[in-house]
């Protein structure tokens, strides 16, 4: 009795697992894609104490696979912007970081990047950023 009893409950832990296995595979349809990254400006706004006191933005565009990073900073006597194209890549199939070369041959790595519909995030230069697409969020 006891044994059938121990029978039993293998069989339920072997259904469970099965069954837990089914369905679709959330990592691939989550998958980072050209389409999802690029032709959209993504933007970041720095902040201190409520105040926006500077920008990131990026660009990807898939034609020449180029890109466009522009760091703005607000001061006292006004802003100050940095504006530098790029040409990226995807470093692997995986495409969760992106090399970014920079036309006087510096080299930024974009790592564990997550690019959903209208956030992309992921740590470039050792920061994290979280970026949204300005054209959604009107900014």
């Amino acid at each position: 009795m006891k044994t059938l009893n121990n029978v039993k409950m293998l069989l339920l832990c072997v259904w469970a697992v099965l069954l837990a296995s089914c369905g679709d595979d959330v990592y691939y349809t989550m998958q980072n894609s050209d389409d999802k990254l690029c032709e959209k400006t993504w933007v970041e706004d720095y902040e201190d104490d409520g105040a926006v006191t500077g920008a990131y933005q990026l660009r990807f565009y898939k034609k020449g696979y180029k890109g466009q990073e522009v760091s703005t900073t607000y001061t006292d006597d006004g802003k100050v912007t940095y504006d530098r194209e790029f040409g990226w890549a995807w470093t692997d199939s995986s495409k969760e970081t992106l090399k970014l070369t920079f036309a006087d041959g510096r080299v930024k790595y974009f790592e564990n990047v997550w690019v959903r519909e209208h956030y992309l995030s992921g740590k470039i230069d050792g920061r994290v950023v979280m970026l949204r697409n300005a054209e959604y969020f009107g900014h």
